[in-house]
């Protein structure tokens, strides 16, 4: 084995878990993308929607929980790395052999994130970091899985039992996020910040089937995203730029 190939998590050593609920046309082309780029274990968390059958495990949820499944999902896998993905986006080999790659590195990595800016009260009050403007992995608060997030499995199956998702009580009903608690748990299991890393081609947008369902056009998100922001900083989540 050479000495690039060992600096990279082996393909093997690697879970994939995405959420497919009214994408059914994307989310079968994400499994099989991921099922191409050698990924051997590839588990669907289906809300309420019918299971994909390349998958090679289905786990089927009666009740809509939104993107929790993609934290859920993986609990039970042996592997040691996790990897997540939306259903609207198809990783590519080389966006999969950057996350391989960094996530030695970091404790999560991602191809988009955020540093939010202070006094720390607006979710739009931050910088946006994504992976094909970068020459070099930058920290950021907030790490979004959209894209693809790899992070050790130790770390993943504990972070759906964290204090951060106590934000959630402060959510209007039936408004779906998780990026902001998994990410503030994140650091505080590790102490260390998660990085967006650099690939100038890492994922290929696909079109949306059901564009009025994107949780991004959830009624008053920005102001959703500030309550839970303002809540976890108020709980001691430390971000780049508090001093």
């Amino acid at each position: 084995m050479d000495q690039k190939t060992r600096e990279r998590v082996p393909r093997k050593d690697i879970c994939a878990v995405l959420c497919n609920y009214a994408r059914p046309k994307s989310a079968r082309a994400c499994v099989r993308r991921l099922l191409k780029l050698g990924i051997t274990e590839v588990i669907v968390w289906n809300n309420g929607a019918k299971p994909i059958p390349e998958a090679t495990q289905n786990i089927v949820n009666s009740e809509n929980i939104g993107p929790m499944g993609k934290h859920r999902g993986a609990l039970n896998t042996t592997k040691p790395y996790v990897l997540i993905i939306d259903d609207d986006y198809l990783l590519t080999e080389a966006g999969l052999n950057a996350l391989r790659k960094w996530v030695l590195h970091y404790p999560a990595v991602a191809q988009q994130g955020s540093r939010f800016k202070a006094p720390f009260k607006y979710y739009s009050k931050r910088d946006l970091y994504l992976s094909q403007r970068l020459k070099v992995p930058q920290k950021v608060d907030l790490v979004m899985p959209n894209k693809g997030m790899m992070l050790k499995t130790n770390l993943y199956k504990l972070i759906p039992d964290h204090w951060a998702w106590g934000a959630l009580k402060v959510l209007s009903p039936k408004i779906f996020t998780t990026d902001l608690s998994a990410s503030c748990a994140i650091w505080d299991l590790t102490k260390k910040h998660p990085a967006i890393v650099p690939v100038a081609h890492g994922f290929e947008q696909l079109k949306d089937e059901a564009s009025k369902k994107a949780l991004r056009r959830q009624k008053n998100i920005f102001n959703e995203k500030s309550k839970i922001l303002r809540w976890l900083v108020a709980h001691e989540w430390k971000l780049i730029n508090r001093k």
